[in-house]
C-alpha cells in the first residue's frame, strides 16, 4: 500500500470516527466491502459488536440523510434467519459537515462470505448448493412479501457461518435510492429508481438499462447468477472487461446448465434458466417457486441402485454334483440286480 493511499485510509477513519462521536468506536477495517468501506465498531451503548458500512460517495451525493435513516429502519424491521438484519443507520452523526458519510450497521458475524468460500473451494457439491439456494430463496420470498427488494444480490453479500447463508445489506438500495433528490422531489418510491445500482456480474437487464422501474424480478436473476456460479464455479456473464459484461447482460444467452454440469437436476436447471430471462415477464412470478422445485427435489425419494446381477451359471460348476448323483443310482441298480440274479 502505498503512503499516499494510507494517508488517505487514515483520513477516511479520522473523519469517520469524528462523524460518528462516542456512539462508536472503531476497532479496524475488514476486507470484502467491494466499493464500500466495512469497519467493526463497537456500539458503546450496548458494548456490542457491529459491522460499519461506510457507502460509496457517487451513491450517496444528493441524498437527504434523515430520509435515508428512516428507510433503512423499514428494512430493520425484516426479520429472518437468513438475512443479516439492520441495526441502524446514520445515528449519532456529530458532524456538520455538508458531505457527511453515509453509513449503517449490522450486527458483526463470524464466518465468510460466499465470495471467499468459492474462491477457496469452487462449485459447490449439488446437496449443498441446494440447500444453500432454499435458504437464499427463502429469504428473497419474505423480503419481497413486505415490499423489500435488494437490487445488489452477489456472493459478498452473503455470509456463510457455521453451515449457514445469510443475506446481508438487504433494503440499503432501495433505501439510497427514495431518499435520492430525485425521489424526494417527486414523492415517488418502492421500485423506481434514478441510478444504476447492483454489480455488472449480477445486474439484471432492467438495471443495466437503468429501467425506470426495477422490481423483485432484478433480484430473482441476480439469485439465478449466483446459483449459476455456486453450481458451476463462474457466474453466466463475466467478460474480460466491464463493458462487455454489461453488453452480455443485455444480448448473450447462458450456456444452459444442463451443458455446464449435467448432473443438475433438471427441474432446478430449468427454473434457474427462466430466472436469467432477459424479460422479466419471463421469469418466475416470485421465489416461491424456486422453493417449490427445491423442495420437490429434497422430498424425492433416491432411486436405488439395481441389485448387482447374480454369476453367470457355469457348467463345470455343477458337472461334480451330476457325476456324485449318476454314480451313486449305477451303484444302486448294479446292487439290485446282483440281488434279483443271485438272491433267487
Amino acid at each position: 500500500m502505498s503512503h499516499s493511499s494510507s494517508a488517505t485510509d487514515a483520513a477516511l477513519r479520522e473523519r469517520l470516527q469524528r462523524q460518528l462521536g462516542d456512539a462508536y468506536v472503531i476497532s479496524r477495517e475488514l476486507g470484502g466491502g467491494g466499493s464500500s468501506r466495512v469497519f467493526l465498531a463497537t456500539e458503546t451503548a450496548l458494548d456490542r459488536p457491529v459491522v460499519l458500512k461506510v457507502l460509496p460517495p457517487e451513491l450517496t451525493d444528493g441524498v437527504d440523510s434523515a430520509r435515508f435513516r428512516r428507510e433503512v429502519l423499514i428494512a430493520a424491521r425484516l426479520q429472518h434467519p437468513h438475512l443479516v438484519p439492520l441495526l441502524t443507520a446514520d445515528e449519532g452523526v456529530a458532524s456538520n459537515e455538508d458531505n457527511a458519510l453515509r453509513w449503517f450497521t449490522m450486527p458483526y458475524v463470524e464466518g465468510q462470505s460466499l465470495r471467499e468460500w468459492l474462491n477457496k473451494r469452487g462449485a459447490f457439491p449439488i446437496p449443498d448448493a441446494s440447500r444453500l439456494l432454499r435458504e437464499l430463496a427463502t429469504a428473497l420470498a419474505y423480503a419481497h412479501a413486505k415490499g423489500v427488494i435488494h437490487r445488489d444480490i452477489k456472493p459478498e453479500n452473503i455470509l456463510m457461518c457455521e453451515g449457514v447463508s445469510m443475506i446481508s445489506d438487504f433494503g440499503v438500495a432501495k433505501a439510497l435510492d427514495d431518499a435520492s433528490a430525485d425521489a424526494v422531489s417527486t414523492g415517488r418510491r418502492v421500485t423506481t429508481v434514478s441510478m444504476t445500482l447492483g454489480t455488472p456480474a449480477y445486474m439484471a437487464p432492467e438495471q443495466v438499462n437503468n429501467a425506470k422501474v426495477v422490481d423483485h424480478k432484478a433480484d430473482l436473476y441476480a439469485f439465478a447468477c449466483v446459483a449459476y456460479e455456486v453450481l458451476t464455479g463462474a457466474p453466466p456473464f463475466v467478460r474480460p472487461s466491464l463493458r462487455a459484461t454489461l453488453a452480455a447482460q443485455l444480448r448473450d444467452l447462458p450456456v444452459p446448465l444442463a451443458e455446464r454440469r449435467p448432473e443438475i437436476p433438471a427441474p432446478l436447471a430449468d427454473i434457474l434458466m427462466r430466472c436469467l430471462a432477459k424479460d422479466p415477464l419471463q421469469r418466475p412470478h416470485s421465489a416461491t417457486a424456486i422453493i417449490k422445485v427445491l423442495d420437490t427435489l429434497s422430498a424425492s425419494p433416491a432411486v436405488p441402485a439395481p441389485a448387482p446381477a447374480p454369476p453367470p451359471t457355469r457348467a463345470r460348476s455343477t458337472a461334480p454334483g451330476l457325476t456324485k448323483t449318476m454314480i451313486v443310482v449305477a451303484v444302486l441298480l448294479v446292487a439290485v440286480v446282483a440281488w434279483w440274479v443271485f438272491g433267487l
